[in-house]
């Protein structure tokens, strides 16, 4: 990226040069191509007004799935703990969202841990026999379980046009599960865990760094390390404590 960011201002006109009305401005130039217009006042002068880390805010993924599965998870994972749900109970799950969503996460029936990374029904699958959905549940051995994929068939991923009402500036994502025993249970995520609306605490960061520590083989002692010295950052007066606590 910052060598293609180079090449790109090696070849472009200078914004305040001679040429800028031609090529940036111009009826038919760059932002007229590529936006339709511009507004100058939108970005000049406005540099950390505010700054995008504080509003609206980062997000963190905390499940290694793409994030369009992220609403629903968090939901189902919700709806699982105050209801005491296991799998065993479950008759089926219907997962609605707006048409967008299913035109990506494309595999219904996936066979290999990079198609359940874009399928609905496998991070509700997963969550649903494993309590989890961390990086250890996203290998092919898991994905062709037989007790994941009879749940992969269980459910349902559908366009449900209360959510497709929503728009796409939401990720809405509506859950209804029917029991064996005849209940039914329903939610609803617009966002999931970890973007602005639903930030993650430092906590939950902390446990999904060491999730991934112990995938990667790290040892848990030294993760910890990491995590107590990291929430005292501001405080510790050689980086390099952290640096070699980052090392093997």
């Amino acid at each position: 990226m910052p060598a293609r960011a180079e090449w790109l201002r090696s070849i472009l006109p200078p914004w305040d040069g001679p040429a800028q009305n031609r090529f940036w401005k111009r009826r038919r130039g760059f932002f007229h191509a590529y936006g339709g217009g511009y507004d100058p006042s939108a970005i000049v002068d406005r540099l950390g007004k505010p700054w995008t880390f504080q509003n609206p805010g980062v997000s963190i993924k905390p499940f290694p799935s793409g994030s369009l599965t992220h609403p629903g998870m968090t939901e189902l994972l919700r709806l699982v703990k105050i209801n005491s749900i296991h799998a065993t109970d479950v008759e089926r799950v219907e997962v609605g969202t707006s048409r967008n969503m299913p035109n990506t996460l494309i595999h219904h029936h996936p066979t290999n841990s990079l198609q359940a990374k874009f399928s609905m029904e496998f991070c509700m699958a997963i969550i649903l026999v494993d309590g989890a959905a961390d990086l250890t549940r996203f290998t092919d051995a898991v994905v062709n379980r037989p007790d994941v994929q009879a749940m992969i068939n269980r459910v349902r991923f559908y366009a449900d046009p209360e959510a497709e009402k929503e728009g796409y500036d939401k990720m809405t994502t509506i859950i209804k599960i029917t029991l064996k025993d005849g209940r039914v249970i329903k939610g609803r995520a617009d966002f999931g865990k970890g973007s602005p609306t639903d930030p993650m605490s430092y906590d939950d960061v902390a446990e999904k760094f060491l999730g991934c520590a112990a995938f990667a083989a790290w040892p848990r002692e030294k993760a910890s390390q990491v995590i107590d010295l990291v929430r005292k950052l501001e405080d510790v007066p050689d980086v390099r404590a952290l640096t070699a606590l980052l090392s093997k």
